[in-house]
């Protein structure tokens, strides 16, 4: 799926989000006026200001009238070479972590997850759709699917708010990841469970999970929006070999 071009907006958002990441300015500091920054990044006040605003209503400044644009809290930024629990990472991230189910069934698996999950023609899977919420606000729309198998009877009706811990209880906790990363464009069914615009950019993943034995346990399509906490990808250089030295 194609995405937009950045805009200015996007740009000085995201350099003043790294100026908070980075400690340059911390919880409570009061942010230069918007002719300062304009100054400062080369961009109109009306660029600025919608910056600021984007950063208002992700949780990040707080506008007070006649006072200025203070910090009221810093992005967590969380490695995608770490395979975590989204509870844990909001939970690590100060919010108060809870789930909506917006649907739970049980369905025979289709070729791709057959292929994904490598089970057999016929075998059942359960499928999970859910929204994450950080102090009630949507962060993440996921829709996780199961192989029915590895799910005890007696838990069926309740996987409970971690679909890692109910793993783990089941000696199937997810060890590894695979994941396909695409940016993408909320459409309308991710505009309406996350609460963002239509066309606005959210982080898809593709994943699948495998247990300590290399079985995978879980596949999942997932939306991320970048309002709890960002996703940083920790590249490692290839040894070179001594000839080459």
């Amino acid at each position: 799926m194609a995405g937009r071009r950045p805009t200015l907006v996007d740009r000085v958002r995201e350099e003043l989000t790294e100026l908070i990441s980075n400690g340059s300015y911390e919880v409570g500091d009061r942010l230069p006026n918007e002719q300062e920054m304009s100054d400062r990044f080369a961009v109109s006040r009306a660029t600025v200001r919608e910056a600021y605003r984007a950063l208002i209503d992700a949780g990040y400044l707080s506008r007070r009238h006649g006072t200025g644009t203070f910090i009221t809290r810093v992005p967590q930024r969380h490695a995608l070479d770490l395979n975590l629990s989204y509870t844990a990472m909001i939970r690590a991230a100060g919010f108060k972590s809870s789930i909506r189910v917006i649907s739970q069934r049980v369905e025979v698996v289709g070729d791709d997850d057959r292929a994904k999950l490598r089970l057999e023609h016929g075998d059942k899977i359960v499928v999970v759709e859910r929204v994450r919420l950080a102090d009630d606000r949507p962060v993440v729309y996921s829709i996780d699917r199961i192989p029915l198998e590895i799910i005890p009877q007696e838990v069926r009706g309740n996987l409970g708010p971690s679909l890692f811990d109910m793993l783990k209880e089941v000696n199937r906790a997810p060890k590894v990841g695979r994941t396909r990363l695409l940016p993408v464009l909320a459409g309308p069914r991710e505009r309406d469970l996350l609460n963002v615009t239509k066309g606005a950019p959210l982080l898809y993943f593709d994943e699948v999970d495998f247990d300590s034995e290399g079985i995978p346990v879980m596949a999942s399509f997932e939306w991320h929006t970048s309002d709890v906490f960002e996703m940083w990808l920790n590249r490692r250089s290839q040894s070179m070999m001594s000839s080459d030295v």
